[in-house]
């Protein structure tokens, strides 16, 4: 369930970011050039892929919760934060944000998946996580596509509240799942 919240914020976001970076100031949008698009979009999600390397790191050290507690304060905060900034290095910069609360979550879901299933479940929990991949990652666009139509902003607030929810999830339902206590940085037996 936190993964599908979390895609469909993301997805929401994502799928129409490059219209909203590049679409005219006349709508609401931020008027960039499509170099500048890239240049955000581009550097942004790799640094996003890169990082999991570490913020998986930093998980096995201070537990899951209170990764993924950093994780949704600043996902939520900075899907806010996207739609009240106009500059190009602001974006850049909130978008950075947004980023490292992705790459926060994202090795965090994996490995709870990972301690919770064995040989008998490992192929059905893997198979679940990836249908609430698929099914956020579809919701996320339809909405976003209907909040765009009313105000630019209402698209950055969806993914705002969507990832919010998963507080309710994290706080009421996830338990941390089992870790050996390894006090070695780099995370060597």
């Amino acid at each position: 369930t936190m993964e599908l919240f979390e895609r469909w914020a993301w997805y929401g976001m994502f799928m129409v970011l490059a219209l909203y970076l590049t679409g005219s100031r006349d709508t609401g949008a931020l008027g960039f050039t499509q170099a500048q698009k890239g240049m955000l979009m581009g550097t942004v999600v790799a640094i996003l892929y890169f990082l999991p390397v570490i913020t998986g790191a930093i998980a096995d050290r201070v537990g899951y919760r209170k990764v993924l507690v950093v994780a949704y304060l600043i996902l939520a905060s900075g899907y806010l934060l996207m739609g009240q900034v106009s500059s190009y290095s602001a974006m850049f910069l909130v978008f950075l944000y947004v980023a490292v609360g992705a790459a926060l979550f994202k090795p965090v879901i994996s490995a709870s998946i990972a301690k919770t299933t064995d040989e008998s479940n490992s192929s059905i929990g893997f198979g679940i996580f990836y249908m609430m991949v698929n099914i956020g990652a579809f919701l996320g666009p339809i909405f976003a596509g209907k909040f765009r139509e009313i105000s630019w902003n209402y698209v950055f607030v969806m993914s705002a509240i969507i990832i919010s929810l998963n507080f309710i999830v994290l706080f009421l339902f996830f338990k941390e799942p089992e870790r050996e206590e390894n006090n070695d940085p780099l995370g060597k037996a």
